[in-house]
């Protein structure tokens, strides 16, 4: 494997149903079939953001309880949520025969990794050299409680998400071949949500704790695989 990468371990049985899915994608799929595809679609991109942002805010109000990290907590769950609605939605314009493709670029990005002293199944996505050298620099000054690269971390974690989105959303979309009018929809959807995490996460550097960036920098370690 080629670092670096960021990893997004993945629930056992949504490997299990994405391998079975992508054995039966040879053949024309059923309706439950794209439906499914759909579901883990869904459950990819919340468990990126669970990986990224949610678990981190969640650990953060433990120890320093916020209202506005808590907000931000809520609105990470409400892109969430209005991401599974969307993708929903979407699948009913979707012919069976444009899914198997997604199905396929799906199977090939899952990579059984030992990254935590045991094997699981992650999502993996390729970082430039440059973003993981700079990750490791704010991440190492943050680590010694550096009070002038907070903002910068949090560039770096939506930096993350927008890398992500590239596979995880944009490419399943050309794949599937929407006409124009569906495509500028999703576009403006993916828009709408992006801009509102963006705003939210760029608005916590100052309620977030000195004694708590420690945490964020090991945090980021969690995902970011630079060896």
């Amino acid at each position: 494997m080629n670092t670096p990468y960021i990893a997004v371990q993945i629930k056992e049985d949504v490997y299990t149903q994405m391998k079975a899915l992508h054995q039966r994608a040879s053949k024309p799929i059923s309706d439950e079939d794209k439906a499914l595809g759909a579901d883990l679609l869904a459950q990819t991109y919340v468990q990126l953001l669970d990986t990224c942002f949610t678990h981190l805010l969640d650990e953060l109000n433990k120890t320093q309880p916020d209202k506005m990290l808590q907000d931000a907590s809520k609105v990470i769950h409400k892109v969430q949520s209005e991401a599974q609605h969307y993708i929903g939605w979407l699948i009913k314009f979707i012919a069976n025969k444009r899914v198997p493709p997604v199905i396929h670029h799906f199977h090939d990005m899952v990579h059984i990794l030992n990254l935590t002293g045991q094997e699981h199944p992650y999502i993996v996505i390729p970082v430039t050299t440059t973003y993981a050298e700079k990750a490791s620099d704010v991440m190492n000054a943050l680590a010694q409680r550096d009070d002038t690269r907070i903002e910068e971390g949090v560039e770096l974690l939506i930096e993350a998400i927008e890398t992500a989105l590239v596979p995880l959303v944009y490419t399943p979309k050309d794949l599937m071949g929407f006409n124009f009018v569906i495509s500028k929809t999703i576009n403006g959807v993916i828009n709408v949500l992006h801009t509102l995490f963006k705003h939210t996460l760029r608005k916590l550097p100052p309620h977030i704790n000195i004694e708590s960036y420690p945490a964020i920098a090991a945090h980021f370690e969690t995902f970011l695989i630079r060896k």
